[in-house]
Parts: C-alpha cells; sequence; structure tokens
C-alpha cells in the first residue's frame, strides 16, 4: 500500500507539472527597457580639472527609470540624479550635492570636476 501511495503521488506531481509547464510559454517575453537619453552631465569629466584624473557621469535605464552613475577619480561609482532644472546633481551615497557651473561640477568642499 505504502509503494502505492508513492507512485500515486509521483504520477499525480509528474501530471501536475507537466500541465503547469505546457501553460507556460517556453521564453520568458522581453519587456523592452527603453534606452535613457544622456543628460547634459553625462561624459567625462576630470578632477580638479587633472587630466590624468577622470571621473565620469552615465545615464543608465532603471527598472523606476533612468538614473546617473557618477564615478569618482579612485574608480568608486555611486548612483544619483540630476535636478530637474540641471542646476544640482545629488548621490546619496556619498551623501553629496553638487552644483553645475558651466563645464564643472562643484562639491560643497571646494572641490570640481571640470570637462
Amino acid at each position: 500500500m505504502r509503494t502505492f501511495r508513492k507512485w500515486l503521488f509521483a504520477t499525480l506531481l509528474a501530471v501536475g507539472a507537466t500541465s503547469v509547464a505546457a501553460a507556460q510559454p517556453p521564453f520568458p517575453s522581453p519587456v523592452p527597457i527603453p534606452l535613457p537619453r544622456p543628460s547634459p552631465v553625462d561624459g567625462t569629466w576630470f578632477f580638479r580639472g587633472d587630466p590624468s584624473k577622470p571621473c565620469s557621469v552615465q545615464t543608465v535605464a532603471g527598472p523606476q527609470g533612468p538614473y546617473l552613475v557618477f564615478t569618482n577619480e579612485n574608480g568608486t561609482s555611486a548612483a544619483g540624479r540630476l535636478s530637474r532644472d540641471g542646476r544640482r546633481v545629488t548621490i546619496p551615497d556619498w551623501n553629496l550635492t553638487g552644483t553645475v557651473r558651466g563645464d564643472a561640477l562643484v562639491w560643497p568642499n571646494g572641490d570640481f570636476w571640470r570637462r
């Protein structure tokens, strides 16, 4: 009797799995993520204007919309955003807000990134 129960359970499990598998498409249909437009601050910057200390800002597509990835002169990256008016950048992980001044991103401590 115990063997019969095991066989019955295995059969029901196999039939159930087959019907569930048959109801699924073979591959999940990809949901297209639109490529974000580059922000006005995208590109290569240089710490204190020094060409030997490159930094960068890149717009990246995310599940809740585009965001910016800032990479400093040491190669450390963090997510951030540009204000609606395009005058400020905010990088929460670095607890940092900078001001966009033409071809410079000016940080509160007086340091800057220049194009």
